[in-house]
């Protein structure tokens, strides 16, 4: 096979990146855009020895679950991969990838546990809570910009779908500004002005603005001031990252230059400082969902231990902390630390305990000093729990395990090895990100009997 050659193909699956999968002599072809079920004349774009990749010329058999994509800018973002797929439809193609991932990468039966349904969201617009863009100059004129898809140029956007309509207004007003101050941003000699982090609370409307800039200069300081006479946003930061070579968003220095410290956010009953440089769940409508189902997994009677690793601003610490005689956080980082501690008074919780450091290194030493956990939750990064997390799991002995997972891959490689000591009593998608292929997932784990 080479490239250009054409054909007809059955779209077979799903892959991890929304694309379509058929199978030409036994050889897997990924194929943009397309959807299992279709039959689509196809052109090879990239042949590799054991995959090849193509684009469709003409779909012959069209999915009935095809629908017209909403978005101007659809197919060159690449930041949503599945808006031309029904979003219920969708829901069950997410659970057929947390099967596929179970097939891949263990030895496990998906049949032999429950995987439910995915819970999608009804509406999935405008649901971001947060959005972190470039700022280019483009035909004279700065914008917020996107990625085209497999480049690196960036093109300039107007609006967002899947971000928080205010969002939008916000980052709207701010390249207005921008432009009429004449602010220097990437495609300009000395510019300054990098990236526009703008986060909105869907409890209080607040809005929270980050300008991550290589200089703090006087032009900077223009801008800023401006932002605030115009009552641009709630709380507005600066965070000063002259790294130009680093894959890091943001650099060591983040000021508070104007407006609140922190915006609220709310989740059920409960509320949350959130800052610019802390993590914060990204869709909050379906973070209360999925908490729900972290809850019910725990299966708590005010009498356990629990650990939250990964804790981030003690979202979870907070919601089980009701429902648990105490509850210990974990975090890495030392901001999220500080707004989770501010937490516990906004909530007035006095049974979470948290403390800064790594799950590697801090879990174990904890364990080694008495700590006895009834329930471990962990809701680790995309890569996972990695094999000395998994270790000191089993070393502990605890019962109950609850994995909150961004990432079915990972999860999978890491099941593989908790089971040899775990039983998997049910998996539950949760989709956090209507229109793209990501899916999130609860696993309940209970320890094996001897």
């Amino acid at each position: 096979m080479k490239e250009q050659d054409k054909f007809i193909l059955d779209i077979k699956r799903m892959g991890i990146n929304g694309e379509g999968i058929g199978y030409y002599n036994k050889l897997a072809i990924f194929v943009k855009d397309a959807i299992p079920g279709e039959g689509a004349d196809i052109e090879i774009t990239k042949s590799l020895p054991n995959m090849a990749y193509g684009k469709i010329n003409t779909i012959k058999r069209k999915s009935k679950y095809r629908v017209e994509p909403r978005c101007k800018y659809y197919l060159d973002c690449g930041a949503c991969q599945t808006m031309h797929i029904d979003n219920k439809k969708m829901g069950e193609f997410k659970r057929d990838l947390v099967i596929e991932s179970l097939r891949r990468y263990t030895d496990l039966n998906p049949h032999s546990f429950e995987i439910k349904p995915t819970l999608v969201m009804e509406e999935p617009w405008h649901y971001r809570n947060k959005s972190t863009l470039a700022v280019r100059r483009v035909n004279g004129q700065n914008m917020v910009a996107m990625i085209k898809e497999g480049t690196n140029t960036t093109f300039g956007v107007d609006t967002c779908l899947v971000q928080d309509e205010k969002i939008n207004d916000v980052n709207s007003k701010l390249i207005k500004l921008s432009n009429k101050l004449n602010i220097a941003s990437f495609g300009c000699a000395n510019y300054s002005l990098r990236y526009i982090s703008t986060r909105c609370s869907k409890a209080t409307r607040e809005t929270q603005v980050c300008l991550i800039v290589k200089e703090y200069n006087s032009e900077i300081k223009g801008f800023v001031k401006n932002i605030l006479i115009e009552g641009i946003c709630d709380s507005l930061y600066v965070n000063i990252n002259n790294d130009l070579h680093t894959h890091e968003l943001f650099g060591e220095k983040t000021i508070h230059v104007g407006g609140k410290e922190a915006i609220i956010e709310q989740i059920d009953r409960y509320k949350f400082n959130i800052y610019p440089t802390t993590f914060f769940q990204l869709n909050t409508s379906q973070t209360e969902v999925l908490y729900k189902e972290v809850l019910k997994a725990c299966k708590l009677t005010h009498k356990e231990t629990v650990l939250d690793a990964y804790c981030g601003v003690g979202t979870i610490a907070t919601y089980l902390a009701s429902f648990s005689k105490n509850v210990v956080g974990i975090e890495y980082s030392g901001d999220s630390v500080v707004a989770a501690k501010e937490n516990l008074k906004l909530n007035k919780k006095k049974n979470i305990t948290y403390y800064q450091g790594d799950v590697v290194k801090l879990l174990p030493k904890l364990i080694n000093n008495g700590m006895v956990f009834d329930v471990m939750v962990f809701d680790p990064p995309r890569t996972g729990l990695g094999e000395d997390t998994i270790n000191t799991i089993i070393n502990s002995k605890v019962e109950k395990l609850v994995y909150v997972s961004c990432n079915h891959s990972t999860l999978a490689k890491d099941l593989a090895k908790l089971t040899e000591h775990y039983n998997i009593k049910y998996i539950q998608p949760v989709d956090m990100f209507p229109n793209t292929s990501h899916v999130e997932c609860v696993c309940r784990l209970e320890k094996k009997s001897k």
